[in-house]
């Protein structure tokens, strides 16, 4: 039975990665579906907003939605650069509000909204703890890297404790394990705390890779040694941020939203003709070489154990058409986490990131529940063959859709590819919970429950994002 997938009743299972198809008996391709741009939610247009804005973190409690920012300016130099949290408000995660706080109104006219006035580096994590243990007075914590030893850039992680999200307290050191300058995302999840954060990989003469490292913690006090996430792409990517989360109805899966970064090395006539290319000029000039020649995208990635990733090596968002300013480091930086809305997932960017005082703007994307990715059959009949698996349940429910010239069929095959049940019905249109029922109207699975089967689904002109039995 070990070398069975065991899928128990109402488990959603998605098709993002390889672990439910049979590659040898599948010939539909994964395929990375980019999101819609929706509009633009709100701008950040006071004080050092109009430098830069950075990693904004999305938090639902009882009392609506917070967004959470960090606002600075990249010109300014060590000690005189600050870095303040501050928050927004909104009853249904679209439409945002900037409370009028006033809970630093001498530090920094024109923005009330601030948290936290003074953070020692351009790092954020802010998440509310579902730990039913949780003392009630730090319900809302903030990760942010802070230096131990600027001499010797020795850095460490620290906590902030609110029991509100709006009054915050300095906790305590987690780790010293890394180098934290990123969105280290944490959550709790399955009885554990979980923080995936910044490192260093290689060397500075020879060239170093930011990566992601994982760590667990039961008590959010003693955490484990960070250990490299590993991926099947192939590729020694520099991961900028990270964005790893678990998966809204699916949590037994970690989705990821990385940044990824890439830093050209020469200025070329290519570079001159960007509509940014002051920027970008400007940016090398006043902060440092490299914000003039790197760019940053987002890209896409999946797991289920926070170790081994399915990475797809094209980008799921691009800075898209070229403006005055985009294609320049800061692009693409995507809220954590996921805004679930039923039917659809949201996350935010921040357009004009590092572009000197200049307001930001804050777009909201959209995409189908479960639709990062899919497996699509397109040029012709295609199918999916699961591998062997052993499900839970009476019923089937996909998350699908077709054209009006496409069609999904599902058959019951035993572990060799032989046909148990009839064929299903023919199931077309755009659901994301769509019953498979059979030619006699029954949508009976159970003849086939807790036996080693695969599942076949013939396809054409159709996408396959998730499976759930119940």
């Amino acid at each position: 039975m070990d070398k069975h997938i065991l899928i128990p009743a109402g488990r959603k299972e998605l098709f993002w990665d390889n672990y439910l198809p049979d590659s040898e008996k599948t010939t539909a391709v994964h395929r990375l579906l980019p999101p819609a741009e929706k509009e633009c939610s709100f701008l950040f247009d006071r004080g050092e907003e109009r430098h830069s804005v950075s990693y904004p973190n999305l938090v639902r409690d009882e009392t609506g939605y917070k967004l959470y920012y960090m606002s600075f300016n990249p010109a300014m130099h060590f000690p005189s650069r600050q870095f303040r949290l501050h928050v927004l408000e909104s009853g249904d995660g679209i439409h945002w509000t900037r409370p009028d706080l006033q809970l630093f109104p001498d530090g920094h006219p024109g923005a009330n909204n601030i948290v936290i006035d003074s953070m020692d580096e351009s790092s954020l994590c802010v998440f509310y703890d579902t730990n039913p243990a949780c003392p009630p007075e730090e319900k809302y914590k903030v990760l942010t890297m802070v230096f131990l030893d600027r001499a010797t850039d020795r850095r460490s992680l620290w906590c902030w404790l609110s029991p509100d999200g709006y009054h915050f307290r300095r906790g305590y050191m987690l780790t010293d394990r890394g180098r934290f300058d990123t969105l280290n995302s944490t959550f709790w999840k399955d009885g554990l705390y979980w923080s995936f954060v910044r490192n260093l990989h290689g060397s500075w003469e020879k060239g170093i890779v930011r990566d992601v490292r994982m760590m667990t913690s039961e008590d959010f006090v003693h955490w484990s040694d960070p250990v490299p996430l590993e991926y099947d792409d192939g590729m020694d990517t520099q991961m900028y941020t990270n964005n790893i989360m678990p998966c809204p109805g699916a949590p037994h899966m970690f989705l990821g939203m990385p940044t990824r970064y890439v830093e050209r090395q020469v200025w070329t006539k290519n570079d001159d003709q960007f509509g940014s290319a002051e920027s970008k000029r400007q940016a090398a000039e006043s902060i440092e070489l490299r914000c003039g020649l790197a760019v940053t995208d987002l890209q896409f990635m999946c797991s289920r154990d926070g170790v081994h990733f399915h990475r797809y090596p094209d980008a799921y968002l691009t800075p898209g058409p070229e403006t005055e300013h985009n294609w320049i480091y800061g692009d693409c930086y995507a809220s954590w986490p996921l805004l679930d809305s039923g039917n659809t997932w949201s996350f935010y960017l921040y357009k004009n990131g590092m572009t000197a005082d200049t307001p930001k703007e804050l777009w909201r994307y959209e995409l189908r529940k479960d639709g990062f990715a899919c497996m699509i059959a397109e040029g012709g009949e295609k199918q999916v063959v699961t591998k062997p698996l052993v499900y839970e349940g009476s019923s089937l429910h996909l998350n699908m859709g077709t054209s009006g010239y496409g069609y999904v069929y599902v058959t019951v095959l035993d572990e060799a590819g032989i046909p148990l049940s009839e064929e299903s019905v023919e199931l077309y249109g755009d659901s994301t919970d769509r019953t498979v029922y059979f030619p006699d109207g029954s949508g009976d699975f159970s003849p086939w429950a807790g036996k080693p089967v695969r599942l076949q689904f013939r396809m054409r002109d159709a996408k396959l994002y998730s499976m759930e039995t119940r």
